[in-house]
């Protein structure tokens, strides 16, 4: 396999990363191509991560460019922020990320197995001082629950008897791990199980002190806490009037009571698709989505490739819906892969509107943006600008929900062409089903205004609960009061970020700003497909690097266009 041209552009503080980057995270390095790094984990013994420290440091001195120092200094304050459901997590994706790759290789997996359990021992001991709430030990349980899964999956799956004999010496140091951490009663972790906890406990997840340096150092917002939970509080105040009024008007059509819940419920009555189908029909609608989002929302690299599987089981705690992951991104050959959920435990998508939201923004949201990004399909970004860094999943994430509102006004674009192409008429055939036209826009509708309201929610989540305003019990309780969605949908939707300190706010918060430029852009005359596929390949520089490229494309843009 090639390796991707932009390695071959690096400058000289890139290619000095680049060896840190193996050295101490050789876990993604793997993941986005780097063949050497294979079979191998950070173990992240205090000596270990102060020479990592002391590495990175020395090269954001060195840093050409402020992009380079805020993408630099990201890493930094990730390395700097260890919590103990990190290495249990990440050791699950990193051997998910061989089994996609390259499947079951005995070699491989028995090098990384003992890395991991050493990895283990040693965050074990440099966290051995600190207390944790109830809500980090349980989604530490979790995340070792996690690894125990995928480890009996290779059991399962291996007739290799030194792998079987390494994975069953990794499963007793996974449990071993667990136990420093044990919840009474939390055995599958889902809803059912752990909410009746948080209801009885109401800690506070003590991160007050981090919490405003993660959100301005590793994630780059500009806004304070305050502020993005202020904005959010504004959103949410502003949208959910748009949401109960749609609920009503669907309400009325479906002939039930006029609440979230219940005209959920009946969506999923009319339009709703059987589990053991789900995977099926997802795949088959993509063929004709595709088709109809790259000719109406963003065109697409040639070299896009999208795989659909189901959610595994030991994965599900993490995706409760839906999920995209990347990998060899520093290859020619990169390729995404799109989780779809089933498990009823959780909130899977059961309906075809909902399904084809989750398909918009997992696949033409986040799998275009990072397939279009490094093959450099429509802008030139850095090496540092194609990693899978926080900055990645910031910028990605704005853009996949901002996609959601492109849709609906996509939808009713279409309905209103005189002149429809096969697979427009077809993808529009797919969600309509039995209903009519307007039954049809109100129900995706409905589910769109549903989410963006769950995302400003859980901006708002992840405010109150880092700087200790709220428990999580209380803040799903308020959410549920303030919105009608349900504790379930609520909690799956926002207890997944507490292992991710400072991301959830990133949907409204971007896609806001992507929002507002998007309309100076059309303003001018540009089109939504240019403008679109620009900012899906632009990578994920710093968010004000962002913000100023599309500014200067926009400008640009509209010089050639007055000009010709």
């Amino acid at each position: 396999m090639k390796l991707n041209p932009i390695l071959s552009e690096m400058s000289r503080v890139e290619k000095q990363f680049f060896e840190w980057y193996k050295e101490f995270d050789p876990e993604s390095a793997y993941t986005e191509g780097v063949s050497e790094c294979v079979g191998k984990c950070f173990i992240p013994s205090k000596q270990k991560l102060a020479v990592a420290e002391k590495k990175l440091k020395n090269i954001i001195k060195e840093a050409q460019n402020e992009g380079q120092r805020r993408i630099l200094k990201s890493y930094l304050t990730s390395l700097k922020f260890n919590e103990p459901y990190m290495v249990p997590s990440h050791a699950t994706s990193t051997f998910f990320s061989h089994l996609v790759k390259e499947g079951i290789v005995p070699e491989h997996l028995i090098s990384l197995a003992k890395e991991v359990g050493e990895a283990l021992e040693a965050y074990a001991k440099l966290l051995a001082d600190k207390k944790w709430s109830i809500e980090i030990k349980i989604v530490t349980c979790q995340g070792t629950d996690e690894l125990l899964g995928i480890l009996d999956t290779i059991l399962g799956e291996t007739n290799d008897e030194s792998l079987k004999k390494s994975l069953t010496l990794l499963k007793e140091k996974t449990w071993k791990y667990r136990k420093l951490y044990e919840v009474k009663g939390v055995k599958n972790g889902d809803f059912s199980e752990i909410y009746p906890i948080l209801q009885k406990t109401r800690y506070k997840v003590r991160h007050k002190t981090i919490y405003p340096k993660l959100i301005a150092d590793k994630w780059g917002y500009s806004e304070t806490p305050e502020e993005i939970e202020n904005k959010a509080a504004f959103w949410l105040k502003k949208e959910l009037p748009s949401l109960k009024k749609v609920t009503r008007k669907l309400a009325k059509i479906y002939g039930v009571k006029p609440t979230v819940e219940i005209v959920e419920e009946e969506l999923n009555k009319r339009k709703g698709i059987p589990k053991q189908q789900v995977l099926q029909f997802v795949k088959e609608t993509r063929k004709v989505a595709q088709k109809v989002f790259e000719r109406n929302m963003v065109r697409i690299t040639p070299k896009y490739e999208t795989k659909v599987i189901e959610t595994p089981p030991y994965l599900v705690n993490m995706f409760p819906t839906a999920a995209m992951n990347t990998f060899d991104s520093l290859t020619d050959e990169p390729f995404n892969v799109f989780f779809v959920t089933t498990d009823p435990r959780f909130s899977p998508s059961s309906n075809v509107p909902d399904l084809v939201q989750s398909l918009l923004h997992e696949e033409y949201g986040h799998a275009v943006n990072s397939s279009n990004s490094v093959t450099r399909f429509a802008a030139n970004p850095t090496f540092l600008e194609i990693l899978s860094s926080a900055f990645s999943t910031h910028i990605s994430d704005g853009i996949s929900f901002h996609r959601e509102l492109e849709f609906i006004e996509m939808l009713k674009k279409l309905v209103n062409k005189k002149t429809l192409t096969n697979e427009e008429t077809a993808f529009l055939q797919i969600l309509k089903g039995e209903a009519d036209t307007e039954t049809m826009l109100l129900e995706n509708e409905f589910l769109v205004l549903e989410w963006r309201v769950m995302r400003f929610l859980r901006a708002i989540c992840d405010v109150r609960i880092n700087m200790e305003k709220q428990s999580v019990a209380d803040f799903v309780e308020w959410a549920h009061k303030e919105t009608g969605l349900s504790e379930k949908l609520i909690y799956n939707q926002t207890w997944i970020f507490l292992e991710s300190v400072g991301y959830a706010p990133c949907y409204s918060i971007v896609g806001d700003v992507i929002r507002k430029l998007q309309q100076l852009a059309l303003k001018k005359g540009i089109s939504l497909l240019d403008f679109n596929t620009y900012v899906s390949s632009l990578g994920y520089p710093a968010r004000e690097i962002f913000e100023q490229r599309i500014r200067e494309f926009i400008n640009k843009s509209a010089k050639v266009r007055l000009k010709s």
